[in-house]
């Protein structure tokens, strides 16, 4: 998720000290993880956890708002554990680190499910589907995963079946995500929500209708008193572009997704160049 290049031309503002126009007042920082606060599966920098804490200090939460499903979710918390809810699986959940509890949950209807997969199995023969659930992860043979020891192996007759799916992920053998979301916006229309979160690993993820990252995170703010223009978010990636949208000041990491690039204000270094932890810095002092 962070070897992409900056394109030459996007919306947002290339900015030589991005946290020089760090904004004032932000009264809570919403943040994708993968290719924003780590780099390739690494710990988060030092840096970004020391200004993490200096924004918790100042009375900001910080609240990451990733893809990553529960099972992902552990390493977050032994690097920060003073943090609180993570909104993760794209905005399906809200789960409490502290607790180890789901707060909340948006899950896949079944009737839903069902006209999805067979819609799948007509028009796009070729995928093979993996369901993130509530209790973990079912996949069907020859699905390729980084961690096949975390998921059980389903018969594919048993899919359209499945219960308390969080997020549906589809592969099909080519590892170009963006043609394959495009394919498969194509085919299922408004069933489902479908984005990725890596251009290059041929991964499509889908959430129930209406869910996102930026959804979510809106719900939460609102239970909190907190209005959009006092959020800054972060973010990477295709998945994170309604979030950078829904924000009142965003920023995309300099080597992330064009369309990424195209949603946000300004534009943050890469991970491997120092990522957020300037712009979390000011914004604490600015507070």
């Amino acid at each position: 998720m962070t070897d992409l290049s900056a394109p030459e031309q996007a919306h947002a503002t290339a900015l030589p000290d991005p946290a020089a126009r760090a904004p004032a007042g932000v009264r809570l920082i919403a943040s994708d993880v993968d290719g924003t606060l780590l780099h390739d599966w690494q710990p988060i920098p030092a840096p970004t956890v020391a200004a993490i804490r200096d924004c918790l200090s100042a009375g900001i939460p910080f609240v990451p708002v990733t893809g990553r499903p529960l099972r992902w979710l552990a390493p977050i918390h032994a690097t920060v554990p003073e943090l609180g809810p993570v909104i993760c699986a794209n905005g399906s959940i809200v789960y409490d680190l502290a607790q180890a509890r789901v707060l909340t949950a948006h899950t896949v209807d079944g009737a839903v499910l069902r006209d999805f997969v067979g819609l799948v199995r007509e028009r796009m023969p070729a995928a093979v589907l993996g369901f993130e659930t509530l209790t973990g992860l079912l996949l069907e043979p020859g699905f390729r995963t980084r961690f096949p020891a975390d998921a059980t192996w389903i018969d594919p007759a048993d899919s359209p079946e499945v219960r308390d799916v969080v997020k549906v992920i589809l592969r099909t053998g080519s590892r170009d995500s963006d043609a394959i979301l495009a394919q498969v916006r194509e085919v299922i229309g408004p069933v489902l929500h479908a984005t990725h979160s890596n251009p290059r690993n041929g991964l499509v993820e889908l959430s129930a209708n209406g869910v996102t990252k930026a959804r979510t995170l809106a719900a939460w703010c609102t239970e909190a008193g907190i209005t959009a223009d006092q959020v800054a978010a972060f973010g990477d990636m295709p998945n994170d572009i309604e979030m950078l949208e829904w924000a009142g000041h965003s920023y995309a990491m300099a080597n992330g997704h064009p369309d990424a690039l195209a949603a946000a204000d300004g534009i943050a270094p890469a991970v491997l160049d120092g990522g957020i932890a300037e712009v979390l810095r000011t914004i604490a002092a600015r507070r």
